[in-house]
């Protein structure tokens, strides 16, 4: 008599990528181990310069990409260079433009990390608009903007609206700047460092960024990046704190059926909880999907088949 299946439960990992490698080079280290589970994804490339926490979601925890961004700040470590800048934004492009003005060396080189706390706290905390660089994995038309530029093609993209939610001078040695930055997903470091050193009257490049988190995942509970049997798997609702929606038996199998329940038999739910995206739960307390609530009606955002 053979046995039914399990479906894999979704889960993340959190891995602390090393520089020098692509955020894709991680999967393709971790799929052998992880072939048992299903689909693997990340959440949020790392350039190869940096290095840091890169989440993978497995199992269908992939799918929470957006989620992810959306609601979980991000924590990074970045050292600047003032007075240079690359056509990358980091070192791993062509120098285009020295500042040899007798401003940096004889004003900003002695700046105190006071001054300039002060300075870009006042200018960048909270609201900051920027559009992606030209060298990112931003999209157009289906394609990378690095590809693209390195193609010889620099495509123009509006400003999008982003939070830089703190901004902390670590260090200044001249010219190198140490700057920490918690700001809201799709942030780009690199063009913010700039848009800094512009601040500060010169221009500047990233030497090296460190993702030092993404909402409560952080390198002290990261994993290495070599793979591992015994890795640590993170529950999707320990890394999305959303609030629960339980329902029975007969209302999961509608749910996982596509069945638009409506507010009025969902007995028992106060109103906070349909405030924002929530996890929908069997009575046994296992999650069976993400959903919304539009219009009085249940909406399935993802569904995570049982």
């Amino acid at each position: 008599m053979s046995q039914t299946k399990k479906t894999p439960r979704p889960f993340i990992i959190n891995i602390n990528k090393p520089a020098g490698i692509t955020s894709y080079d991680i999967i393709r280290k971790w799929k052998p181990v992880l072939k048992s589970c299903g689909k693997v994804g990340h959440f949020g490339t790392l350039d190869p310069f940096a290095d840091g926490v890169l989440m993978l979601g497995v199992a269908g925890a992939q799918r929470l990409n957006d989620y992810i961004h959306e609601y979980l700040p991000k924590t990074y470590l970045a050292k600047g260079v003032l007075g240079v800048e690359t056509d990358t934004g980091d070192p791993d492009g062509e120098v285009t433009q020295k500042d040899e003005a007798p401003y940096l060396s004889e004003v900003i080189s002695k700046f105190e990390i006071p001054f300039i706390q002060e300075k870009l706290e006042a200018k960048f905390l909270g609201e900051y608009w920027q559009a992606p660089h030209k060298f990112s994995a931003a999209k157009f038309q289906g394609k990378p903007l690095h590809q693209w530029a390195r193609e010889g093609v620099e495509i123009k993209k509006v400003d999008v609206r982003r939070e830089v939610h703190s901004l902390e001078v670590v260090k200044y040695d001249f010219p190198n700047l140490w700057i920490r930055y918690q700001v809201s997903s799709g942030t780009y470091i690199r063009t913010l460092f700039r848009d800094c050193a512009i601040e500060l009257g010169t221009i500047g490049m990233l030497e090296g960024l460190t993702r030092e988190k993404v909402g409560g995942s952080n390198l002290s509970n990261a994993m290495e990046s070599e793979p591992s049997g015994d890795f640590l798997r993170l529950e999707i609702d320990e890394v999305l704190s959303f609030n629960s929606l339980y329902l029975n038996d007969e209302k999961s199998k509608l749910f996982l059926n596509g069945v638009q329940l409506r507010k009025d038999q969902l007995e028992g739910e106060g109103e906070k909880i349909f405030s924002k995206p929530f996890w929908v739960r069997q009575k046994s307390e296992r999650i069976i999907g993400l959903a919304e609530m539009k219009d009085d009606k249940l909406i399935s955002r993802i569904n995570f088949p049982i």
